[in-house]
């Protein structure tokens, strides 16, 4: 294989690397909780600005971009500094995104600060360099590996490969543990779950941050690999590209999230590049996103669950997942959100 096509694969491999953490994130707070964040975007652009920053050095007067503060520190803090910064900015928002109770709404005010948030940073030249963003970003142990393109390229990509693996760690532990079931009560009737005693935007708030903190750190990973970080990278609708992938791998399920950013931030975008050039300038880009709203409601129509479906989950029972009698008396048949509707009912 040719040089070129070594460090081609390696880039791909590291995007999926970083797609399938913000996957992950995004399912945990849509798949999982019910939580539309339109503003997801926002935190991988945080991570990856806070990761910038923290490995350029102090910003000076003299510097040809301008930045907030600035360090050089070693690896992995810039990465964990940038999850803070990502479940940071996710509390201080729920404090007043969460603050409507219906979903839409909060779907529709964390649009509007995405929005926002895109505006800020292009017109502040002073903290954000503006358009130009950020340049010449140091990539980690680069004078220990070397700075021939493939060596590292490989490095880089099971340095992903880790980081992948430790995510799915905690996510794993995360969805199967007895606050993902309270969660997806929460996502399933947010009504009866509150009527037993739960706050529902305390819960929704610790899952946004955790979920904030993820995709604060796909930012990281990416942006060290390319070093660089501009505002046009980070757009408002590169939301819906995570969004998309969710629902055609299947929203709820870990596997799903990953066959999800493999297919729709893999293969479809990837693919589309390929195609011959026609047009007016911008036509392909149209064409892209025409193709994955396309593909978003075909799924919403025909495999809303999609490509794999989350697992029917039911309380107890023997090892087959078959209910105790004494919930059921061998007919019926809980599910996570049903349960607790029919003994609100019951009762």
């Amino acid at each position: 294989m040719s040089s070129a096509y070594q460090y081609y694969l390696a880039t791909l491999l590291v995007y999926f690397g970083s797609n399938t953490i913000a996957c992950w994130a995004l399912n945990l707070q849509y798949g999982i909780s019910g939580v539309l964040n339109f503003s997801f975007i926002l935190f991988q652009a945080v991570g990856a600005y806070v990761t910038a920053i923290f490995t350029l050095g102090p910003s000076t007067s003299s510097s040809y971009q301008s930045y907030i503060a600035g360090a050089r520190l070693p690896f992995p803090i810039p990465w964990l500094l940038a999850m803070v910064a990502g479940g940071l900015l996710s509390y201080l928002l729920a404090l007043f995104v969460l603050r409507p109770e219906r979903r839409d709404f909060q779907a529709m005010v964390m649009l509007v600060v995405s929005i926002i948030a895109a505006d800020v940073v292009v017109t502040q030249k002073g903290l954000f360099n503006g358009h130009n963003g950020l340049a010449a970003i140091p990539k980690p142990f680069a004078s220990k590996v070397g700075s021939e393109l493939i060596r590292y390229g490989w490095f880089y990509v099971a340095l992903t490969g880790a980081t992948v693996v430790l995510t799915y760690i905690v996510v794993h532990r995360i969805t199967s543990s007895p606050w993902a079931r309270q969660l997806r009560a929460m996502r399933d009737n947010s009504e009866a779950l509150e009527s037993l005693g739960v706050n529902v935007r305390t819960e929704s708030t610790k899952v946004f941050v955790v979920g904030g903190a993820l995709a604060a750190l796909s930012g990281a990973v990416l942006v060290q690999f390319i070093s660089a970080w501009s505002p046009g990278a980070w757009d408002t609708a590169e939301t819906f590209l995570f969004f998309v992938a969710i629902i055609v791998g299947g929203a709820g399920n870990n596997a799903g999230a990953v066959l999800g950013a493999a297919l729709v931030l893999g293969v479809f975008q990837e693919g589309l590049r390929y195609l011959p050039s026609f047009g007016y300038t911008g036509l392909a880009e149209s064409i892209q996103f025409m193709g994955l709203g396309l593909l978003i409601l075909a799924f919403l129509w025909w495999k809303p669950g999609g490509l794999i479906p989350e697992r029917r989950r039911t309380f107890g029972g023997a090892p087959g997942g078959t209910p105790p009698p004494s919930l059921t008396n061998g007919r019926t048949r809980f599910t996570v959100a049903g349960s607790l509707t029919r003994s609100l009912k019951r009762n």
